[in-house]
């Protein structure tokens, strides 16, 4: 079991030396970025509604280990402690979905937060957070992290992913719901395992379109059927793997039953009801080290 947690501990360092890296040269998201999201655009539309959503990663106590994609707990904390003091209220993509719908209403200043890749410290430092502000907001699952770390009896919130148990926690509490943030489709050329040179779920330059389509409409459904199978969750939000969008995948996730796609684009959204396309592509502020919310939203 030693030798599990040295490898596992070697090769998360590995992915968080190259996060630092590409955070360092500005490459704040690497993206192809082919789709305009069309909640950016629809602010003059009647009934539209702003609606700023906050992307984090990790959560840490240890201050060595924040970054770009790392924030310590206590900068979390005063960050839903200024949504609560300034009339924010958190809400679940599903409500946005609801509103977009007709079949729902928003609060006046409506703000959804997420946590990419599924980190362990989401659930053990993020959930009684979320109790003491009442927050909620939505975690966005790689399969293949959750699924390892479900075999394996290596749980440590400074490194390691959410297991199906936590997940199942996490679901109870009514405090988060979770997103597909494909199964085996969140690398870099260069990664280890990244044997195509694929960027993310992008599609490969002379790729077909058939190609494209079933290796995306496989690793997508991976992940629904082990969430499905594991947790008795059916996300309806895809999220692209560092933001790398090609114009081809929301016809094949809307296809899949995916109602809303998030981005990495750093715009505002304003979404409206009856206007389902504003749900594709919607973009999200990156909360860096540098970054409040406060400065996000101001």
């Amino acid at each position: 079991m030693y030798v599990i947690k040295l490898k596992t501990i070697i090769f998360y360092v590995a992915v968080l030396i190259i996060s630092i890296v590409l955070g360092a040269v500005g490459f704040r998201f690497i993206g192809a970025r082919n789709a305009e999201p069309a909640a950016a655009a629809a602010e003059n539309e009647t009934g539209a509604v702003r609606l700023p959503i906050l992307m984090y990663h990790g959560l840490t106590k240890n201050p060595d280990k924040v970054n770009a994609y790392v924030i310590s707990v206590n900068d979390f904390e005063s960050d839903l402690k200024y949504l609560r003091d300034n009339g924010y209220t958190a809400v679940f993509m599903r409500d946005v979905i609801n509103f977009v719908e007709n079949s729902g209403e928003l609060p006046e200043k409506p703000v959804v937060i997420t946590f990419d890749d599924g980190f362990e410290n989401n659930c053990e430092y993020g959930l009684p957070l979320f109790e003491k502000y009442d927050m909620r907001g939505l975690v966005s699952i790689v399969g293949t992290y959750t699924e390892s770390y479900s075999q394996i009896s290596d749980e440590n919130p400074e490194y390691a992913y959410l297991n199906y148990d936590m997940i199942n926690k996490m679901k109870d509490s009514g405090r988060f719901e979770f997103a597909n943030h494909s199964y085996n489709m969140h690398m870099l050329p260069g990664m280890k395992g990244n044997d195509t040179g694929r960027k993310g779920a992008a599609k490969l330059s002379g790729e077909s379109d058939d190609a494209y389509r079933e290796k995306l409409t496989t690793d997508a459904e991976l992940t629904q059927n082990m969430l499905g199978d594991h947790c008795g969750i059916t996300p309806e939000v895809y999220t692209y793997p560092y933001g790398e969008i090609s114009k081809a995948a929301e016809d094949i996730l809307s296809g899949m039953g995916f109602k809303a796609t998030l981005s990495c684009f750093d715009k505002e959204n304003y979404i409206s009801p009856g206007n389902p396309d504003c749900l594709r592509c919607l973009c999200r502020a990156l909360r860096d080290n540098k970054r409040s919310a406060a400065e996000i939203l101001n």
